[in-house]
This record gives C-alpha cells, sequence and structure tokens, in this order.
C-alpha cells in the first residue's frame, strides 16, 4: 500500500514526452500560416482555398477526437497517442513532397486525423501519472507546450524558408522530420501507469457509447465545450489570417508581419504561466476563466482597429493573454469535477476539442472565402463578436478549487457565532 502511494519518478519522463508531443501537435497544425503567401503563388490558390489548407486540420481533428475517445477507452492512451502522433509525423513529411493542391489538402487530412487521435490521451495520461495537487502544475506546462510551439512557428518559419531557398515544400518536411523524431521517443519511452486506484476508476465506467453518454450529461463539460467552439473560432481566425492582414492593410513584409503577430503566442506563454501558477496558489479556478475571455476580445478589436504598430503590439498582448490565462484552470476545473475520472476525462476533453477544432476548421475557410467580398478587416471584425460565447459561457461554470471549498466550509461556523 505504501509503494501504491508513493509518485512515481518515471512520471515525469511522461510529462517531458507529452511536452513536446503537444508543441509537436501545434507546429503541426499552424505550419503553413506564416507562408501562407508564398504557398498561394507556388500552387496558384485563393485565399479561401489557402485558408482550407490550414483548416483542413481543424476538420479532421473534430470529427477524429471523438473515436480517439473511444479508441482511448478500448486500446488505451499511449496506444492512442502513439497512432496519432504517428500519423502527424508522416502527414507532414507528405506535406513538404506535395506538388499539387489536392496532394497538399491530402497530407493535411493525414495529420488532422493523426491530431484528433491526439486531443484525448494526454489529459488520461496526467490523471493516471499526477495526484490531484500537481495536475494544476502539469495542466499549466502542457498548456505552455501549445504557445511555445506557436511562437516557434511564427519567428522561426519565415527565416527557415529564406534559408532553404524559399521552398515551402522543405520548410514542411523539416517540420515533419522533427514530428517523427518525437515519435520516436514515445515509442522508446511512452508507459501507462495502471495504478490501484486507475483500475478502480476505471472499473466505475463500462468503455464505449454509455461512457460518451455519461459525459455528454455532465453540464459544466457542454458549457466548456461552447466556450472551446467561440473562443477556438476567434483564435484561429487571428492565428491564420493576421500575417496576411498586416501585410495588405499595413504593408509590412513577410518576415515583418510574421515577427508582429509572434507577439500573440509569445504573450500567451506568460499568460499560460500566471494563469496556471495563480490558480494553484489561490486554489481557485473561475477568477482566470471569463474574465480572461474579455482581454481577449478587447484585444482583438485593438489589433484589427489601431492604426499604430505600437497600438497593435499592446492589443496583441492583450489577445494573448485573454487566450491563454484560462485554459489551464479550465483543464483542472474539469478534472475535479464530482465523478470525473481518467477515462471520463479523456472522452470529455474529446468531446469539447471536437466542438472546439469544429469552430476552427469554419473560420478560416469561410473567412478566406468572405474576404474575397467584405474584405479581410470586416470578416475578422465580425467573426470576433462569437468571443461572446466563452465569456458569457465560462461565467456560468462552477467554482471547483479548494480555496472556494474552504471558503464553504468555514461559512456556516461563522455564521453560527
Amino acid at each position: 500500500m505504501i509503494e501504491e502511494a508513493r509518485p512515481p519518478r518515471y512520471r515525469w519522463v511522461i510529462e517531458a514526452l507529452l511536452f513536446v508531443a503537444l508543441f509537436a501537435q501545434t507546429v503541426t497544425a499552424i505550419a503553413p500560416a506564416p507562408i501562407l503567401s508564398p504557398i498561394m503563388r507556388g500552387l496558384h490558390l485563393s485565399l479561401g482555398a489557402a485558408g482550407l489548407v490550414v483548416s483542413i486540420i481543424a476538420l479532421c481533428s473534430a470529427v477524429f477526437s471523438a473515436l480517439g475517445a473511444l479508441v482511448v477507452a478500448r486500446l488505451g492512451a499511449l496506444r492512442t497517442l502513439l497512432w496519432g502522433i504517428g500519423l502527424m509525423a508522416v502527414g507532414q513529411i507528405a506535406s513538404g513532397c506535395a506538388a499539387t493542391f489536392g496532394t497538399l489538402l491530402a497530407s493535411r487530412v493525414l495529420q488532422g486525423i493523426g491530431s484528433g487521435l491526439m486531443i484525448a490521451p494526454p489529459g488520461a495520461l496526467v490523471m493516471q501519472w499526477f495526484g490531484e495537487g500537481e495536475r494544476p502544475w502539469i495542466n499549466t506546462v502542457n498548456w505552455l507546450s501549445t504557445y511555445v510551439g506557436a511562437t516557434c512557428v511564427y519567428a522561426v518559419t519565415v527565416p527557415m524558408f529564406y534559408a532553404l531557398r524559399s521552398s515551402w515544400q522543405a520548410v514542411l518536411f523539416t517540420y515533419g522530420v522533427g514530428v517523427a523524431a518525437v515519435t520516436l521517443l514515445w515509442m522508446a519511452l511512452g508507459r501507462e501507469h495502471e495504478s490501484a486506484a486507475t483500475h478502480a476508476a476505471g472499473a466505475a465506467l463500462t468503455p464505449g457509447a454509455s461512457a460518451v453518454r455519461d459525459v455528454l450529461g455532465m453540464r459544466d463539460v457542454v458549457l466548456v465545450a461552447l466556450a472551446t467552439f467561440g473562443g477556438t473560432w476567434v483564435y484561429q481566425t487571428f492565428a491564420v489570417f493576421l500575417p496576411q492582414f498586416f501585410h495588405d492593410y499595413h504593408g509590412l513584409e513577410l518576415k515583418e508581419a510574421s515577427q508582429l503577430t509572434a507577439i500573440l503566442p509569445l504573450a500567451a506563454i506568460f499568460a499560460a504561466a500566471g494563469g496556471g501558477f495563480g490558480t494553484s496558489f489561490l486554489g481557485v479556478r473561475k477568477p482566470f476563466t471569463w474574465p480572461a475571455g474579455i482581454l481577449m476580445l478587447i484585444g482583438g478589436l485593438g489589433a484589427i482597429a489601431m492604426p499604430s504598430v505600437g497600438g497593435i503590439r499592446f492589443s496583441l498582448i492583450l489577445f494573448g493573454v485573454g487566450t491563454a490565462a484560462s485554459p489551464p484552470a479550465v483543464t483542472t476545473l474539469l478534472m475535479e469535477l464530482p465523478g470525473m475520472t481518467p477515462v471520463k476525462m479523456g472522452i470529455g476533453l474529446a468531446l469539447i476539442w471536437s466542438a472546439g477544432y469544429a469552430g476552427a476548421f469554419v473560420s478560416p475557410f469561410l473567412g478566406g472565402a468572405l474576404a474575397s467580398s467584405l474584405g479581410l478587416r470586416t470578416v475578422m471584425l465580425g467573426f470576433l463578436g462569437l468571443q461572446l460565447i466563452p465569456i458569457a459561457t465560462m461565467y456560468l461554470l462552477p467554482e471547483t478549487g479548494p480555496g472556494r471549498r474552504a471558503a464553504v466550509r468555514i461559512a456556516p461556523a461563522t455564521g453560527s457565532d
């Protein structure tokens, strides 16, 4: 019993592997965004078709994240993750070999299937390997990996493009080799931790359709899914089109536009750390949820409407802070819901991100199509209105942190005196 209670040291190896896997997932999703103009010229694409190149991964992720939850229940988190990251690596390498729009799109579909299978396993693995006290910190680090990946894409992709003789295929191929290396690391070092607690939790839930029904009946999971849909729609719109917007409306060169956009995920790195550590220290979750959504709305408005580069920089910082301050707290809140288990958490994350990726697919594709008639500025401002959805739904979430529970326990005693 004592050995069962002692945290396994190998959990830190698993966390390091999770960090690089989530980093790779972000890189493969948005790698084409900073070099969208060269891809459009090379393949003779419209902005709508180019948006589809980026957003098709979101569509496949929306479909296959739900499937991934069922695969986790049947095969386990580790094997599901291996399939996911392996398909991402193959698809990314194939993207680097694409010579036509159809070939590139097919390669991105393969990446999207892999990305969808990657959604559920990390949450299940975190609940397997880490105790309640460590999960807020681990969730913070894992969310940081996403924004570190996005920052690297915007900071490195364009210089890499020029270094590789202005070949966008070479850039995508190079990223694919990196993801393949991460796949090999997981094959060599990845493990599942089947403790007695994990077995007990898993035994309480029958895998399959009944498990999905149980999670769909959880009101707070549905609220987070709606929040993720609206927030991801807005974030994906800005992440994909900001470099093009800065190039078209402010006359910035490709490299300058990409570097300016990189402020957004760079600010998000510090915000995710601040939000994650803040929710851990204070023991509360809600102050880091809907107020962050308001910051994202204000920052997005400023990034489009501000005439000066200085004002745009400040707005992008606000947008990045609003984007990243809430996910660590929301992820921890989900893990603290009554009756939540590793299997339910995996299914819940899959369903939540299925909704999120649905928004991420539609926004660049629809936005690129509408921009030809309405203008990119009008489309981005209009899409920003969907940020009201996460503000409202996150406001309705309950407080689950230990700080709130302590206050509730003390209140009756105080009132009786």
